[in-house]
């Protein structure tokens, strides 16, 4: 028998569950439940997406050159792409992000840089469906963390579910179920492989970005 594809009701009705409360949310539940859904859904997607620069949401992209020659002293502005999560993971003028643009500046959603080319490493939204089973069950978790108060009025079962998640306050989120899988994502990652803040060292780089989740 072929398994369920996860979705978000799934997910949510998996959080209800860790607070003891019956599994009875569905995508158009326009109930109180449903509303607290909408509220702490956002919440929980920017936190546990915040943690770490996660491989399984990772893509490189080819940005678009804007036609228009910029205002701002640079000779080139490209179009960060729509739907990603956060800042670029690296900016690079070739498609395997080994060199990094040493030189550039970030204003909005438009990278600026004197180079012909640029490619941008980024995190992207992925649905439910593809997101790893452990990190969806971790996200579960953290939902019922955020869940718990207005729907059980108990703090400590959220703190526990909290602790659980991310682990105790001094771990800065480093610790419980998603810390584990924070060091098997950077196990997994090449060592020595710079990021954006990494390749600049002595370069320029300026950023007036809004991370959008």
């Amino acid at each position: 028998m072929a398994e369920a594809e996860i979705t978000k009701a799934m997910i949510v009705n998996w959080a209800l569950v860790e607070l003891g409360l019956a599994p009875n949310f569905s995508i158009d539940d326009e109930t109180p439940l449903g509303a607290r859904v909408e509220i702490f859904w956002p919440r929980t997607m920017a936190r546990a997406f915040g943690l770490h620069d996660w491989i399984f949401c990772r893509q490189t992209f080819l940005l678009t050159r804007q036609e228009a020659k910029p205002i701002n002293g640079w000779t080139f502005g490209f179009d960060l792409p729509g739907g990603i999560i956060g800042p670029p993971l690296k900016l690079t003028s070739d498609p395997g992000c080994e060199v990094p643009l040493r030189d550039f500046a970030i204003e909005g959603k438009t990278v600026f840089t004197n180079e012909q080319a640029a490619y941008a490493r980024c995190k992207v939204y992925l649905e439910p469906a593809d997101w790893p089973p452990q990190f969806t069950d971790a996200f579960a978790v953290l939902l019922a963390a955020y869940l718990a108060v207005p729907l059980t009025q108990d703090s400590e079962l959220a703190a526990n579910k909290e602790a659980a998640a991310i682990g105790t306050p001094s771990q800065g989120g480093a610790g419980g179920m998603f810390g584990r899988l924070i060091a098997q994502d950077r196990a997994a990652s090449p060592v020595g492989s710079p990021a954006v803040s990494d390749a600049l060292s002595g370069g320029r780089f300026t950023t007036d970005w809004h991370g959008r989740y």
